[in-house]
């Protein structure tokens, strides 16, 4: 089991690759139990829970070694509030509109400004039993659409970007043909309006699912992905988390191995079809062992 850090690697880094750099020790402030962190890349700055402090931590994109964070969110006006197991463990940023966002319990997100430094309010709270939030459930917004997604209770809740209180959501995709499960992370693509989560999850499978799939922020009720990744089946592991990165093309997912230590995958993110009907994409899941692993799958048009 390894010490509390945020490696950073070279992106084409394979198995058994050391880190180019790392972020750690007594001065960073970083805890145990993080399992989802942001990177702001229009301010370059990284934005981290410390669980067990009950603050958010930010540094500096280029940060390393034992760095001091140049902002730590922290205080009782700030009601982050951890709970018997730690929580807290992820939190999202939203670099258009200037926000920290960070799921609480029993269910809520708290909205930071984004230069927010420590004892202070947040702009908003967004919790309450309309919003159907519950426990810390993970957030991230969508600033084309001017939307705020949270993966809970089985169903993807899409909110008014700025809702807060005990707000409704303006629609909520759920429901057996959706696939809808849950994962520790979630993505949006904005350009394309993708909401890419965890799909296919089983019974009791908790932290995790077997696929990934992608809907469209304009989806509402029991719709079906627009596409689909099966990880667990391609890869025999299920993923816990997943980042994505447009500019080279590739979705990355996270995924712990009984023996207890993290792998990485990439993939190639399909290619938006603008057909006006079904198109098809051919691409491939690059393995950690370099294997590539060819697959089908149907696109359809979201606009």
């Amino acid at each position: 089991m390894t010490h509390p850090q945020i490696a950073a690697f070279a992106r084409l880094a394979k198995e058994n690759t050391p880190p180019v750099r790392a972020l750690e020790g007594q001065k960073t402030l970083i805890s145990r139990t993080m399992h989802g962190f942001g990177y702001d890349a229009t301010h370059d700055e990284i934005v981290v829970t410390s669980p067990l402090t009950q603050s958010i931590l930010i540094f500096r994109g280029a940060a390393n070694g034992e760095e001091r964070p140049i902002r730590v969110i922290q205080g009782p006006h700030t009601q982050i509030l951890g709970t018997a197991g730690g929580g807290l463990d992820k939190v999202s940023v939203d670099p258009v509109n200037n926000e920290i966002l960070l799921p609480i319990a029993p269910g809520g997100i708290l909205v930071f400004d984004r230069e927010a430094n420590g004892d202070v309010a947040p702009k908003r709270l967004l919790s309450g039993p309309d919003t159907q939030i519950r426990g810390m459930s993970p957030v991230v917004v969508d600033p084309v659409h001017n939307a705020m997604i949270v993966n809970s209770g089985g169903a993807m809740l899409i909110f008014d970007r700025t809702a807060s209180g005990n707000a409704k959501p303006k629609a909520v995709i759920r429901g057996p043909k959706s696939l809808m499960a849950a994962i520790s992370t979630i993505q949006v693509y904005p350009p394309n309006g993708w909401i890419i989560g965890g799909c296919d999850r089983a019974p009791g499978m908790a932290g995790s699912s077997p696929a990934v799939c992608a809907w469209s922020v304009n989806d509402n009720g029991d719709v079906a992905p627009r596409w689909k990744i099966p990880v667990q089946q391609l890869t025999g592991y299920a993923p816990s988390g997943i980042a994505l990165d447009p500019v080279h093309r590739e979705f990355l997912e996270v995924k712990l191995r009984p023996q207890i230590h993290l792998e990485i995958t990439k993939y190639e993110i399909p290619k938006f079809v603008r057909l006006g009907c079904r198109g098809y994409s051919r691409f491939f899941a690059i393995a950690s062992a370099g294997w590539r692993l060819p697959f089908q799958n149907v696109l359809r048009d979201l606009s």
